[in-house]
């Protein structure tokens, strides 16, 4: 797919419940742009047909017929883009723990039991049949276990719009980390489409978008992107800085792309 092919394709799945599988490949798409969609599809339900021959009937169970074939169970390696990739992580039996989450949830859903990603700030979870699970080990927790005094005020439902967020997040930081600013930008863009309506998460996209211009010196653009941000913004602190930001740029001298 082609950039504005994959905008309406990250547009079009946000809006639709319980499909943070194929958000997540759509993500993967952005680490591998020749990866095979159908086939990563056709292994997973390979995968999944492999685990329905046994019988169980229990959250454990299931937790444990994951881990029989890898899951939580693999010494994670050191992280980079390539652990935000179902395909990868597929194969390799090991992952950041969204994608390895969106396996279990999606699994879990195929063989009848209830379950949804959880939103958990720095360590995303997941929920299967009222329990909760850690998918970097596949194993049951209590919201006790997170070290947080309001774990469970936290312990927010995942949409395929938020998994789609956090997903580009962790590849949008790995790109910050390298200064590639061009690739933070693209990643931006398909934030945009994900989560088109939502001022707090447009006008944050906004500011961001104007820290990227700015670090390439097209100061005009990194000015209009401020502005847009404290037009929008309902967090009155980001909205002071943004304008604070747009007035001190001065467009002479910059550097044209």
């Amino acid at each position: 797919m082609n950039k504005e092919q994959l905008i309406k394709a990250f547009a079009d799945v946000s809006v639709l419940d319980a499909r943070e599988f194929e958000m997540a490949l759509l993500v993967g798409t952005l680490i591998d742009p020749d990866m095979d969609l159908q086939a990563v599809r056709e292994n997973f339900e390979q995968f999944i047909a492999s685990i329905s021959e046994s019988k169980f009937d229990s959250v454990d169970q299931l937790l444990a017929l994951y881990k029989q074939y890898g899951f939580g169970e693999t010494p994670p390696s050191a992280v980079d883009l390539t652990h935000s990739s179902l395909d990868w992580v597929l194969r390799q039996k090991q992952g950041i723990p969204i994608t390895l989450s969106i396996l279990l949830v999606e699994g879990a859903r195929q063989l009848g039991f209830t379950a949804t990603g959880i939103n958990f700030p720095g360590h995303f979870l997941a929920r299967v049949d009222g329990v909760l699970v850690d998918p970097m080990n596949m194993r049951v927790i209590d919201a006790g276990d997170l070290g947080a005094v309001d774990a469970p005020a936290l312990l927010v439902e995942a949409t395929t719009t938020m998994v789609g967020l956090r997903m580009l997040n962790n590849i949008k930081a790995m790109y910050m980390q390298a200064q590639n600013w061009q690739q933070v930008l693209e990643v931006i863009d398909y934030q945009f489409a994900i989560d088109a309506n939502n001022p707090e998460v447009i006008a944050s996209l906004h500011f961001e978008r104007g820290e990227c211009w700015q670090k390439l010196g097209v100061l005009s653009a990194a000015r209009d992107e401020f502005n847009a941000c404290a037009a929008i913004c309902p967090y009155p602190e980001l909205k002071r800085l943004a304008e604070g930001q747009a007035k001190a740029l001065v467009v002479k001298g910059e550097i044209l792309h």
